[in-house]
């Protein structure tokens, strides 16, 4: 055998080695794949199912406590009109509402980074914020939200605004 021979013969394996290493990582690309789509599709159900519990929490408050019902009724109606000690209730009351619609709002935008996906928070703002009392409210304060949330609120303030 001479080593021209040898050497076609080296090749051929090379070759060989080289479309089967090929065919292993793409197998394992495959996997990887599967694996990260698996693991955002948990992350999404997970920012759902935290959206829901933070819902529930302050709906169970409203049902648990009626006299928070109704705290939350007349605030509704007229943040000015409340006594001191039914203010700062109210503006908690309506702290831990918004904080939760902006658990919400962060969890869809940056999981699914889908702006559609915003519409039912939106439906959630402007009931909230169709209320006289609480535009007082956030009239009154500097909300402590984060940058994008607080451009998101207003857009729906000026969108109530305007109708």
């Amino acid at each position: 055998m001479n080593w021209e021979a040898i050497g076609a013969i080296a090749e051929a394996i090379g070759v060989l080695a080289l479309f089967i290493s090929l065919i292993y990582l793409a197998m394992q690309v495959r996997q990887n794949t599967r694996q990260v789509t698996t693991s955002i599709e948990a992350a999404r159900l997970a920012a759902f199912e935290r959206n829901i519990e933070s819902g529930n929490r302050t709906r169970e408050l409203m049902l648990v406590h009626p006299e928070l019902t109704k705290l939350f009724l007349i605030g509704c109606r007229s943040y000015y009109d409340l006594e001191a000690d039914d203010k700062l209730r109210f503006g908690l009351l309506l702290r831990n509402i918004f904080s939760s619609i902006q658990g919400g709002f962060v969890r869809q935008t940056s999981v699914n980074h889908d702006p559609e996906g915003l519409r039912g928070l939106e439906r959630v703002v402007d009931e909230i914020v169709s209320n006289k009392g609480v535009r007082e409210f956030l009239e009154s304060i500097e909300p402590d939200w984060r940058p994008e949330f607080k451009t998101f609120v207003n857009t729906r303030l000026s969108k109530i605004a305007e109708e």
